[in-house]
Parts: structure tokens; sequence; C-alpha cells
């Protein structure tokens, strides 16, 4: 039983070091390498999410997102995860 836990143990930190470490490989960059020198991609998968789901902080960044503003007053703004923001309005 200890060893089943310390395999999948070991399968989880291996992922973990690839979702944050290793860098993604872009399969057209691999054909090109024959014509130019080859580099390694500067970004990794955690990045690569974090740019493809950026963080929401306010409601002007939920609407920047793509999100749509409710008409209530102030207007709302709800993302897809559920978050909610308000309209911040001034006298």
């Amino acid at each position: 039983m200890n060893k089943n836990i310390a395999i999948i143990i070991g399968i989880a930190i291996f992922v973990l070091m690839v979702i944050f470490f290793v860098p993604l490989i872009d399969e057209f960059e691999v054909f090109n390498c024959i014509t130019t020198p080859c580099e390694m991609p500067k970004i990794t998968i955690h990045q690569w999410l974090h740019n493809q789901y950026p963080t929401i902080s306010n409601f002007e960044e939920c609407i920047a997102a793509g999100n749509p503003a409710m008409e209530s007053y102030p207007r709302q703004c709800r993302t897809s995860d559920g978050q909610h923001f308000v309209e911040e309005i001034s006298d």
C-alpha cells in the first residue's frame, strides 16, 4: 500500500514539475530548426495558461475581457467562473 502511495506522489510531483518548469515546445518551431538555429521557448505551461485566462480584479477588467455588463445601476459584470464586480460610481 505504501508503495502505491509513493508512486502516486511521484507522478503528481512529476506533473507539477512539467507544468511549472518545462517550456512549451511549438511543433512548427521544431521543423524550422533545419534552416535556422533552434531556440527553446521562454514560456511554461503555467505562464501560457495564465495568459489564456487573465486574472480579473475589477469591473473595468471584467468588461475588457469581453464579459457583458448587466443593465442595472450601478452596472455589474459577472465572469464565466462566477466572479462578480460592480462599477464604482463617483458623485
